[in-house]
């Protein structure tokens, strides 16, 4: 599977070790190179970010729309009939149950590389006793706190943040996203600091461009 996803995503792993590497030669850090690495990459993927959010807006009004009209259904009908009529009304606002997997689309846009990222940094040498700040090397965990790692708390709490100011209004949304956070930050715990710091980085900057004027669907 692994190998599978390596020949997949090779050529975004490509182009992240590159842009890497041209950080690199322009600073003498590490993280601020992977700090850049994360805003460069939440940049490039702002159009298709916009384009999910705007699919996500019109599958949000669909399905409010024929639940609405389902739910005053379900005061009179029941079984084969509230069925039928559930189906009609699907066909009449062209929703079907099956497009709710679309209202996961901001997320999926980010996955490829996601794990893009998890590739590249668990490649030989990439982080492997390079330092930065109070971190002593960001192939391991940062342990910012004893036993306690923090960066991930960071993360996971710009994520939260990020889904509550751009789902103000959509609780639904912002539970998704919570969600989201907390399997996130189950996987990455234990994972190198270098790779958690460039997902940290990559949702900072996605709470830069929360602001309607970058993910309005209008």
């Amino acid at each position: 599977m692994l190998q599978v996803l390596e020949t997949i995503l090779f050529p975004i792993v490509w182009l992240m070790q590159w842009v890497l590497e041209f950080y690199s030669s322009l600073f003498s850090s590490t993280g601020i190179s992977i700090i850049l690495l994360s805003f460069t990459f939440a940049l490039l993927l702002l159009p298709l970010r916009k384009l999910a959010a705007r699919l996500e807006d019109r599958v949000n009004i669909k399905m409010a729309a024929a639940n609405e009209e389902v739910k005053l259904l379900k005061r009179t009908l029941k079984g084969e009939a509230l069925f039928l009529e559930t189906e009609k009304i699907y066909k009449v606002h062209g929703y079907h149950p099956i497009q709710s997997i679309l209202l996961g689309s901001s997320f999926f846009v980010m996955l490829p590389v996601l794990v893009s990222a998890i590739l590249l940094f668990s490649g030989d040498g990439v982080l492997v006793g390079k330092s930065f700040l109070f971190i002593d090397d960001l192939s391991k965990s940062d342990s910012l706190l004893g036993p306690i790692n923090l960066l991930p708390f960071v993360m996971s709490g710009v994520t939260v943040l990020d889904a509550k100011l751009r789902y103000k209004d959509d609780k639904k949304a912002q539970y998704r996203f919570f969600f989201i956070a907390i399997v996130l930050f189950a996987l990455v715990y234990s994972l190198a600091s270098g790779l958690v710091l460039y997902w940290t980085g990559s949702n900072i900057m996605s709470l830069a461009l929360s602001k309607p004027v970058f993910f309005s669907s209008h």
